[in-house]
């Protein structure tokens, strides 16, 4: 039995705006484009030209009972975040549901070194994060679902 069902694309995009806030009046006000990146991560002023970024994606997963493997993809980064311009996490950082109660979990506690304020990790908000390093989030399918807690345990 489905209880759940993957909403329309229209429906999924019209969401995807509010969350990025996608050409919201204070956006706008403000003249900035949306459309293109800069990072002043202080490369810039280096003779090389070396470039590199890190990416991971789908790094979300249920209860381990002897690990977190979040924390556990964390660490690895972390060992090149100083070699390295940016983070792009290309979405679902948890599964099977992304409603607010996951986050704490999911993202803020393993990713704590990535976030102002990380040091106390029980202190953020996942509505209020800001980070200490260029760390780019691209919402995942799973990232977005608004579900209670209780229908995040049944299969889709």
């Amino acid at each position: 039995m489905d209880f759940t069902s993957d909403p329309p694309a229209l429906e999924k995009i019209h969401k995807m705006k509010q969350r990025v806030r996608w050409q919201d009046t204070s956006i706008v006000e403000r003249s900035i484009d949306q459309t293109r990146l800069v990072i002043d991560d202080g490369f810039s002023d280096r003779r090389d030209s070396g470039f590199s970024f890190l990416v991971i994606g789908d790094t979300g997963s249920g209860a381990h009972p002897d690990c977190h493997p979040q924390r556990r993809v964390a660490e690895l980064v972390l060992q090149h975040r100083d070699r390295s311009r940016f983070l792009l996490h290309t979405g679902d950082v948890v599964y099977q549901v992304g409603s607010s109660e996951y986050y704490p979990r999911n993202f803020i506690e393993p990713y704590r070194e990535f976030l102002v304020g990380g040091d106390r990790p029980e202190r953020l908000s996942c509505d209020r994060l800001l980070f200490n390093f260029p760390f780019l989030p691209v919402l995942g399918n799973h990232d977005y679902y608004n579900l209670p807690r209780l229908l995040g345990f049944w299969p889709k």
